[in-house]
């Protein structure tokens, strides 16, 4: 029995658009499915992109409205001339430009609180604007009380200069820090193959000990403070303002961030 062949020759498909299309539109719902690295749950990714464009608001704001100490402050942790012209034009005229600076210090170590929060879990069981607001508030208070501490400190001492000049060091070597802080933190945050516990742990914790040490060490070495002033006042002001509460902070934000 001869059997036909019933085998039609028709035009070969390469490349079906509509097969492409759907196996596309499958292979993202498999991927928005999987919990394999986990979803990183309670990360709002839009606030800390709408609080960076803020910093950078304020940062071109500060920039256009006083030109001359924008261009002092960012030279002045290297250059010595320029260290020196910024202390002198520190004085009430300038008044906006040290709120200016200090309100970008604040932000963006409040972008580190809030980011530090989110990576360890904790839920606070309160509206996320609302977190922001305590978590900046806090920051702003924090360097506030410090501040007025010292002054307390250096005018029941006699020592003017040391809260005065100190808070002038400080607040360079902290900015210019806080500039590269900023993306690195924004970097950690949206790149969800690293864990973000440890690493935002890390940054934070050399952040600190970079400013802290780097402002130490200008403060000593500038001449800045009295040439009439005890060694002994020295000591105990960098002990009771600066070191021990460094290791206090450093030792909090661990506990904060321990990984489990």
């Amino acid at each position: 029995m001869i059997k036909k062949d019933t085998l039609t020759p028709h035009e070969f498909i390469g490349f079906d658009k509509q097969i492409y299309r759907n196996s596309k539109a499958n292979l993202r719902k498999s991927l928005a499915s999987s919990t394999n690295p986990p979803i990183r749950k309670n990360l709002n990714n839009w606030i800390v992109f709408v609080w960076g464009l803020v910093i950078l608001l304020l940062i071109i704001v500060f920039k256009s409205s006083f030109p001359l100490q924008y261009r002092l402050l960012n030279k002045a942790w290297y250059s010595h001339i320029s260290f020196n012209e910024f202390f002198d034009t520190q004085t009430s005229v300038f008044k906006v430009s040290k709120f200016f600076t200090w309100l970008i210090i604040s932000l963006i170590i409040s972008m580190g609180v809030y980011i530090a929060v989110k990576a360890n879990g904790i839920d606070f069981k309160i509206h996320e604007g609302l977190l922001i607001l305590l978590i900046c508030a806090s920051v702003i208070l924090l360097f506030t009380a410090n501040q007025w501490l010292k002054n307390v400190f250096a005018f029941s001492f006699y020592q003017p200069g040391l809260s005065h000049d100190y808070a002038i060091i400080f607040r360079i070597q902290a900015y210019i820090a806080s500039l590269v802080l900023m993306p690195v933190m924004m970097m950690i945050y949206y790149n969800g193959s690293w864990n973000m516990n440890i690493v935002i742990t890390v940054v934070l914790i050399v952040y600190i000990l970079l400013v802290y040490s780097a402002s130490l060490i200008k403060f000593i070495f500038s001449g800045r403070f009295l040439q009439n002033q005890s060694n002994f006042i020295l000591i105990l002001y960098l002990c009771a303002f600066e070191i021990l509460p460094l290791l206090v902070l450093v030792k909090s934000i661990t506990n904060l961030l321990e990984y489990d």
